[in-house]
């Protein structure tokens, strides 16, 4: 008796919970038009591919809300998102990130493909800033191992970064001027050699920790 004394009583209140909800809930699926990390040069008007979103079988790409945009003129990186919310206030997102690169200049934005042991990590965002005096700081002279391949989830929290002061000299080799500060404190690579080519725009670096460790800069 009393199961079924109880059984309306949770019955009314699923249905009262559920009463300005529809029955079914499509999520929407987005799909980027292009590729999910681009760049474009500096000084060059930028199009935005754009995403395209479907739900229930339906295009609703119309529905898609854009935050983000990206400013040709300055080098750097721009997040851009994609977002559809349905009729129950459920989003879906998805993203791209856009890279500002100035093909001329060894200072820029780069895409960091890093590689120590069996881990290999791409595409982080990673920049090289000239400091006026024949030196440039890099972000992060790991390429971004860390902080964006092993441990993303700490982005923000713990600084994994290792930034770096280095020099290009005459014949686009690079030497390692310092290293500044890092979350293991003095616990860092050795540097071996490194290779900026004006030709690709590729920065090659070589460092033994405790094997190699290489890292790879694109734009």
């Amino acid at each position: 008796m009393l199961l079924a004394l109880a059984a309306p009583v949770l019955t009314s209140c699923s249905d009262k919970d559920s009463e300005d909800k529809s029955r079914i809930t499509y999520y929407a699926v987005l799909e980027l038009n292009g590729d999910a990390n681009m760049t474009t040069p500096v000084g060059a008007p930028f199009t935005d591919p754009g995403c395209k979103a479907t739900m229930g079988g339906e295009d609703v790409s119309d529905q898609i809300q854009v935050t983000g945009s990206v400013n040709s003129n300055v080098v750097g990186f721009y997040p851009l998102g994609y977002t559809v919310v349905n009729a129950d206030g459920f989003p879906a997102s998805t993203s791209r990130m856009v890279a500002v690169v100035d093909p001329n200049n060894f200072a820029s934005a780069y895409y960091g493909e890093s590689q120590y042991g069996s881990r290999h990590y791409y595409n982080a965002p990673i920049g090289i800033h000239d400091n006026g005096d024949g030196t440039y700081t890099i972000d992060d002279i790991l390429g971004g191992f860390y902080c964006y391949g092993r441990y993303p989830s700490y982005l923000g929290v713990l600084d994994f970064f290792l930034d770096a002061v280095i020099k290009l000299n005459a014949d686009n080799s690079i030497d390692l001027v310092s290293y500044g500060n890092w979350y293991w404190g003095d616990d860092v690579p050795t540097f071996l050699d490194g290779n900026y080519d004006p030709a690709t725009g590729v920065v090659s670096l070589n460092m033994d920790f405790g094997a190699p460790f290489t890292v790879r800069l694109t734009k």
